[in-house]
């Protein structure tokens, strides 16, 4: 989670820094579409999903057939 807010951040960073630079057009327009990339691959990069916690109910359950035992 930590990179993806880092490289978003960097992203609209670098974005702004090309959006100064837009007058000297060919580095402004590198930095815009390199920080406009960094933000769509923050956005949009695949992470794995975390481990499921067990529900009250399934502790509950578990309990239940210990005292069962």
């Amino acid at each position: 989670m930590r990179m993806s807010i880092t490289v978003c951040i960097l992203g609209a960073v670098a974005a702004l820094a090309g959006g100064w630079l837009v007058g000297r057009w060919c580095l402004g327009a590198v930095l815009i579409a390199e920080g406009g990339l960094a933000v769509g691959w923050a956005l949009f990069h695949d992470f794995p999903a975390r481990p499921a916690k067990p529900s009250v109910s399934a502790l509950e359950q578990v309990f239940e057939r210990a005292r069962a035992s």
